[in-house]
């Protein structure tokens, strides 16, 4: 009889968790460099970077109209929630700037924080991995994912017009006690587009 109990509360857990926000911000970090020129026409250049959601098509650009205040962009995870199972969303990140020559960003995700909300305990049983991807496609693949370190997860150059795809999968251990339903958190991440000046090397 205790085992058909712990089945029924390991069900409702898995029904009643709601896991709340999944964002990510964006900021930028630009090199700059002196170079003289002749007489003629100067044009000012944008280093425009774009978010968009993988499971809801949401876009954004990583900063708002103001060009300083960081945009947020809500991962809505596809797939239900369990003890021992995951779920998974992710960001397309679009190098779209109109600077002339070469101009290849890295981009970088941050450490997630996962947070409680109203006084929970949910955020102790969240985990939260990720990984770089070459499409969107790929982020429900479970294969690759992995903690993200203190340094962050660093996408390859991002050519101009280029994208790559940041992936998450968020999971709930096993063994969750069902004190925690209707429980939720608030998970986020922080996005850093840098200019890599189009050479190996970087500037």
């Amino acid at each position: 009889m205790r085992t058909k109990r712990r089945l029924q509360a390991a069900a409702l857990t898995a029904i009643a968790v709601v896991l709340g926000l999944f964002a990510v911000q964006g900021t930028y970090a630009l090199w700059n460099a002196v170079a003289s020129a002749s007489p003629g026409t100067i044009q000012s250049a944008s280093f425009d970077t774009t978010l968009q959601a993988v499971n809801t098509g949401t876009t954004t650009t990583m900063t708002l109209a103001d060009g300083k205040t960081a945009a947020n962009l809500t991962l809505s995870p596809a797939g239900t929630l369990g003890p021992g199972t995951s779920v998974y969303g992710g960001v397309v990140v679009t190098n779209n700037t109109n600077a002339g020559g070469q101009f290849n960003t890295a981009i970088t995700a941050g450490q997630p924080s996962v947070a409680n909300l109203n006084g929970g305990s949910l955020a102790s049983y969240i985990t939260v991995t990720a990984k770089v991807a070459a499409s969107p496609a790929a982020c429900s693949n479970a294969s690759g994912y992995a903690a993200i370190g203190t340094a962050g997860l660093v996408s390859p150059a991002v050519a101009k017009a280029g994208s790559t795809v940041f992936c998450f999968q968020v999971g709930l251990i096993s063994g969750t006690p069902s004190t925690v339903k209707g429980q939720a958190v608030t998970i986020q991440t922080t996005l850093t587009a840098r200019q890599l000046c189009g050479v190996p090397s970087g500037c």
